[in-house]
């Protein structure tokens, strides 16, 4: 019982070579009268809404695709301009304004005015002297033979006019236009297929017989791949390989797939989850194989477990994340400055003892919220190795490498790695850069 609400688009009709109609052309006017009459009907009509190509494009295309080898200049000419072929959506009176001047440039504009105010009207005098002159004339492709017939297009054209119903040939035999032949073949009449009975729409397997946990990394290049490009190359992966992944309802059904948390881009890690529901009970470790062997090597798979069904998903379950990340002073002289690299100990101190550290965050909604990031972190650490991981063209040699224990939950109570920087910069009042991201592990309800 609810209303629907329907977009009608309309073209405009613009002749075209090798076919009945090339002979005409609708003048601009005419189409113009012809959208206003039916944009007066469609009022009347609720729930639906026209749309109508502009005239100008409409005439620019009738002129181009009927013109002779005169265009080749104009066509270069409006490209040098800046004309392309999306041109008209980005910006429909620039591109006009780049044929128009290339037009006038090759003094076709002429020309072009004879096709948008309509050269001919077949409708108006078809069988007056002046017509029939025009259908005799030579015509600029009339040296590409399409296999049909030229007179046969006249008398096609005749049979349009007089609004007579052509058979198509396939079901109700030849026409004798002129395309069937010894070189093309010869006509051959199709019986029209029976219609199959309606089989209801295709409803993917959403059974589920088990769920495997699987932790994996991402590191060097993948960490580019964005969280919605890791979840289609999961998809693929799960295909090529043959596992039977169980499917979601509703409208738009996807793969049971779902990743713990999306990592920042350009963040690696070597302690993603996610979590695969199968239609199939299969073996932990056949399933690490054929997963594994689908993936790149930049996406290592460390280890595969079977859970209940009715556990909850690693999305619900995070409590904690465990990160490393590379930082480093912004102010000058860091090193010899009070507070500077030799502080690095005293600096995490600050923040350990800190009872409560507030920032300001803006909600979904827009609003301002004030937030405790101290109590949301749980371990804080100075390192001295460096992240896996990294890509070829990456380099910390000065950035100091910290570690940090932090909130990880699905209910929006996180602590980022640009939490903990700004946690930094509220006790020593200094700027830092945050130079990389490495998650190691994240820490569920369950273990």
């Amino acid at each position: 019982r609810k209303p629907l609400g329907f977009n009608v688009t309309i073209s405009n009709f613009t002749p075209k070579p090798h076919t009945p109609f090339q002979w005409h052309s609708v003048a601009t006017a005419e189409l113009i009268r012809k959208q206003k009459l039916l944009q007066q009907e469609f009022r009347t009509i609720r729930g639906v809404k026209a749309n109508f190509t502009d005239v100008r494009i409409s005439a620019m295309e009738d002129f181009v695709g009927r013109g002779d080898r005169r265009l080749a200049a104009v066509i270069r000419h409006a490209w040098e301009l800046g004309a392309g072929m999306d041109a008209w959506w980005e910006s429909l009176d620039r591109a006009f304004a780049a044929w128009t001047q290339a037009i006038a440039a090759s003094e076709l504009t002429w020309k072009y005015r004879q096709v948008e105010n309509g050269e001919w009207n077949v409708f108006g005098d078809a069988g007056s002297l002046q017509a029939e002159q025009t259908l005799n004339q030579p015509l600029p492709w009339d040296h590409l033979d399409s296999g049909i017939d030229k007179q046969w297009l006249k008398e096609d054209l005749q049979r349009a006019l007089e609004a007579a119903i052509v058979p198509d040939c396939s079901f109700e035999g030849c026409s004798h236009c002129g395309v069937c032949g010894l070189d093309f073949g010869h006509n051959i009449v199709v019986p029209p297929p029976p219609i199959p009975a309606f089989q209801g729409q295709f409803v993917p397997n959403q059974e589920r017989a088990q769920r495997m946990r699987v932790q994996f990394g991402k590191l060097g290049d993948m960490t580019l791949v964005s969280h919605l490009d890791l979840v289609r190359l999961f998809d693929r992966a799960v295909r090529r390989a043959a596992i039977p992944v169980s499917f979601t309802g509703g409208f738009h059904p996807g793969p049971r797939i779902s990743i713990a948390s999306a990592l920042p881009l350009g963040a690696s890690s070597l302690g993603e989850i996610v979590d695969f529901d199968l239609t199939e009970a299969m073996n932990p470790a056949e399933f690490q194989q054929k997963f594994g062997a689908q993936l790149p090597a930049e996406v290592p798979v460390f280890s595969v477990e079977s859970i209940a069904l009715n556990a909850p998903a690693a999305t619900h379950a995070m409590e904690q994340a465990e990160y490393w990340i590379a930082v480093v002073p912004l102010f000058e002289e860091a090193e010899t400055q009070p507070g500077g690299a030799s502080d690095w100990h005293g600096w995490i101190r600050a923040v350990l003892e800190a009872e409560s550290l507030w920032v300001e965050q803006t909600t979904k909604s827009g609003k301002q919220k004030s937030v405790n990031l101290r109590e949301r972190l749980f371990e804080l650490e100075l390192l001295d190795r460096s992240i896996p991981g990294l890509r070829r063209e990456q380099s910390l040699e000065d950035a100091v490498i910290l570690r940090f224990v932090g909130s990880c939950r699905n209910d929006g109570i996180l602590l980022r790695p640009e939490h903990l920087v700004q946690m930094l910069e509220q006790v020593t009042q200094q700027s830092f850069r945050l130079l990389h991201i490495h998650r190691c592990q994240l820490f569920l309800m369950d273990g």
